[in-house]
């Protein structure tokens, strides 16, 4: 089974940046599914410095079932 799918993953986080950069999109791990919602988003936005560089980040936007869940500016 893979660590994350589109399809499959509770909560999708977005990544909008500064202009001229590409905004990410990124998917929680699927054995992530039953736990609180916030929980999930606490552990993704951990690893957010990890793999993005933070001067660029002006919002992310957190998504369940196409909804806007939470947002940090």
């Amino acid at each position: 089974m893979p660590f994350y799918q589109k399809e499959k993953s509770k909560i999708r986080m977005v990544v909008l940046t500064k202009h001229g950069h590409e905004n990410p999109v990124f998917y929680s791990p699927i054995q992530e599914n039953a736990k609180p919602s916030i929980k999930i988003i606490e552990g993704m936005l951990k690893r957010i410095p990890k793999t993005l560089k933070m001067e660029l980040v002006n919002v992310i936007r957190f998504y369940e079932n196409g909804a806007l869940i939470y947002e940090v500016k």
